[in-house]
């Protein structure tokens, strides 16, 4: 009986996925061990190399299967250790110690930027100039802040030592007045990125080892560019406006969820990755939603994932 390697390669690379995502749960691999491991995810590019270079070789089977699996193994690695890790940074948790308040006023035009190292972030919006924070963390190491009428900066100290420094909370809620740069970075740890009602025309976020959730419901903005490293990133896409996006993912997942009335442009890169498109598997490099033609608020966005997922509109939601 003869095997079609396509699918036996597809099922090896999914098998792969999954039994990493299980062992982690069974608690059969340390998240830890997993983190030091992914260090090495270059191999993974090594064994499609060598699949593609031996594909017509007595070798191609076996190099086909490396280059199906170590892939596989590299993104359930990535998808797993982003909630672990994010749980595990900073040491032993406890009740919050230090805690801090502060707020001011932002003019237009201004730039802000959020950089949070074993930690949580809440971001959101209120109507006017004024800005708010609110940090808690576990250790007596309270953010950097340096506040002026063109510039807020907030940053976390979790970064400086991770095995020490206690996790942090930070609640920032920024003026839904004209901001000309948002930029927000979150290694090992968790946030929620509520934009409804702002004003930016320029929107960055990075995240490495990250579970991220950007909602743009409401917001205005010019463009919006997110990167990823290991973990996830869900986003509401605005809804109003015309805008552009380029968004990529390293060995994670990245759901997009679109507005009824947003029209909307995919352009896809990167390899191996799974696009699924209201919870249907679709292949090709570009995408655009029955909408896009004749839509007043439009959408165009590159997206780019290696070894990991697409999924837009995804059963359940971008939350």
């Amino acid at each position: 009986m003869a095997i079609n390697r396509r699918f036996l390669y597809v099922g090896l690379f999914l098998v792969a996925v999954g039994g990493v995502l299980v062992a982690v749960d069974l608690s059969a691999v340390q998240a830890s061990a997993l983190s030091d491991a992914l260090r090495l995810w270059p191999l993974a590019l090594i064994a499609i190399g060598a699949g593609i270079a031996l594909r017509r070789s007595r070798y191609a089977l076996v190099a086909g299967i490396l280059a199906a699996m170590i892939p596989g193994l590299v993104l359930g690695g990535g998808l797993a250790v982003a909630p672990t890790v994010t749980s595990e940074c900073g040491g032993a948790g406890g009740d919050a110690i230090n805690q801090l308040s502060d707020s001011g006023t932002l003019g237009a035009g201004a730039t802000v930027s959020v950089i949070v190292d074993c930690g949580e972030l809440t971001l959101d919006t209120r109507a006017g100039s004024a800005w708010a924070l609110t940090s808690r963390t576990t250790r007596d190491r309270a953010p950097k802040v340096d506040a002026t009428a063109d510039l807020l900066s907030v940053r976390s100290r979790g970064g400086e030592d991770w095995l020490g420094a206690g996790r942090e909370q930070l609640e920032v809620s920024l003026p839904t007045s004209h901001l000309t740069d948002l930029n927000v970075q979150l290694a090992a740890g968790r946030s929620t990125l509520s934009l409804g009602g702002a004003n930016v025309e320029h929107v960055a976020v990075l995240g490495n080892a990250a579970d991220i959730e950007i909602d743009g419901t409401g917001a205005l903005v010019q463009d919006i560019d997110a990167g990823l490293d290991f973990g996830r990133v869900s986003i509401l896409l605005p809804q109003q406006g015309t805008y552009t996006g380029t968004l990529r993912v390293n060995a994670g997942e990245l759901r997009i969820c679109t507005p009824f009335f947003l029209g909307v442009h995919v352009d896809f890169s990167g390899s191996p990755r799974e696009v699924r498109i209201n919870g249907l598997e679709a292949s090709g490099s570009v995408w655009e939603n029955e909408a896009y033609a004749s839509a007043a608020n439009r959408a165009d966005l590159n997206v780019r994932v290696n070894f990991g997922s697409v999924l837009i509109n995804p059963i359940g939601g971008c939350k």
